[in-house]
């Protein structure tokens, strides 16, 4: 949250970050449910719901022609988004007051009598829905090396190293790109293949 932001401002921002990072994780869910496709492992045409659309991913990882390291992996992300999306649901659709005097740390809802949640939990909701979209687009950059796809965009063996880090959530603090961090991943059979000039 930005630190100038007015307290008055802070739950409409928190909703808006909620709402904004959903968004960006449904689009690389989008991404990844065509890398999937593309290798044959569906042949559905893709769900509007993001709900939906977690299970049609989730079915195609369960093939028997998934390697079972990146089906574990990828399920892992599948199933977080799954559970913030549910999250979001029940922060986005309802109506919250911050009484922001009386009670800095908690909003209340004005629809369900007698629920207060943390403010807090909208902050972690948003940081975290925004780190799995990163981590949905680790798993499909690095898709088509483990179920033999479509190679033309190819990447370095180090980027992909690095992306498979950033899938498996291990995501460097830096404000100027997306990586993993330093550490082991787990590779295709084979490992990745060494780049071409």
């Amino acid at each position: 949250m930005p630190a100038d932001l007015p307290e008055k401002y802070r739950l409409s921002f928190l909703v808006g970050e909620i709402v904004r990072n959903d968004v960006f994780a449904e689009t690389e869910m989008r991404t990844f449910f065509y890398e999937l496709s593309r290798v044959g492992l569906t042949t559905e045409p893709h769900q509007q719901n993001l709900g939906r659309l977690v299970g049609q991913v989730r079915k195609a990882l369960n093939r028997d022609a998934v390697p079972i390291e990146f089906r574990d992996l990828a399920l892992e992300v599948v199933e977080s988004l799954a559970g913030q999306h549910r999250l979001r649901s029940s922060l986005a659709h309802d109506q919250w007051m911050h009484l922001q005097k009386v009670r800095p740390e908690e909003v209340r809802s004005m629809r369900r009598t007698g629920t207060i949640r943390p403010i807090r939990e909208l902050e972690e909701c948003a940081a975290e829905l925004i780190r799995l979209a990163w981590r949905i687009r680790g798993l499909w950059i690095i898709a088509p090396y483990w179920l033999n796809g479509d190679l033309s965009d190819h990447t370095s063996p180090e980027d992909l190293h690095s992306w498979t880090r950033v899938a498996m959530g291990h995501i460097a603090d830096d404000s100027t790109t997306t990586q993993g961090t330093v550490g082991e991943a787990p590779h295709p059979p084979g490992g990745f293949p060494p780049e071409t000039d």
